[in-house]
């Protein structure tokens, strides 16, 4: 079996960070032999780190949407590197994998959102590496923004309903518009029930066994 690249998507509090942890912990489980990489977007680089910056001081979800689409291209340049290095690996049976926390599938979706055209946007992701599944978490907004109330004290940029609302439809629309294996897991469940989903699809897709 080929290492695999898995990425989690969705709109802000639909549950990625806790489900790829526990998803981590599931394949190391199945084999502590694999290996795995578990990441996120943006990262902790430089143009990260510009990114989170923004994130925090921007009250208008809409302000700076040519700067950020340069700046998460930039940064996913440099991700993808870490993320090629390892998934090209080989020694014996070990299987290694890479599980990212969003991909450019949140920049199709956030900077669409902001008002970029999907061919502008598109032109600037081509070449990425595919992800060998991309699972979109799906939950409506306003469950999405109670859950954001309840456990934090502050909100960034991106998170305001109306936002949000339109955001989850582009992310649903990705399913059309990309030509790869994009799946949607229904994340308005307990924490238990959407991971069984999650592995259900990936078994489905042959991913993990």
């Amino acid at each position: 079996m080929k290492n695999k690249f898995i990425v989690l998507e969705g709109i802000d509090g639909c549950g990625k960070g806790t489900q790829i942890k526990k998803l981590h912990n599931f394949i190391f489980e199945q084999d502590k032999k694999n290996e795995i990489f578990t990441t996120r977007e943006p990262t902790y680089g430089n143009y990260g780190m510009k990114i989170r910056e923004i994130l925090k001081k921007d009250n208008c979800p809409f302000k700076n949407s040519k700067n950020l689409l340069n700046l998460y291209t930039k940064d996913r340049k440099e991700h993808t590197k870490l993320i090629k290095k390892f998934i090209s690996r080989k020694k014996g049976k070990i299987k290694y994998f890479v599980l990212s926390d969003r991909y450019y599938h949140s920049t199709y979706a956030y900077q669409q959102t902001q008002g970029i055209d999907f061919k502008i946007i598109h032109k600037t992701q081509k070449g990425f590496l595919k992800p060998d599944i991309t699972i979109i978490l799906d939950l409506k907004p306003e469950i999405a923004y109670k859950r954001m109330e309840d456990g934090r004290t502050s909100k960034e940029k991106f998170e305001k309903l109306e936002f949000m609302e339109e955001l989850r439809k582009n992310f649903l629309n990705l399913r059309e518009k990309l030509d790869e294996n994009i799946c949607v897991v229904d994340s308005s469940k307990s924490k238990i029930e959407v991971f069984e989903q999650i592995i259900k699809v990936l078994k489905e897709n042959e991913i993990i066994f």
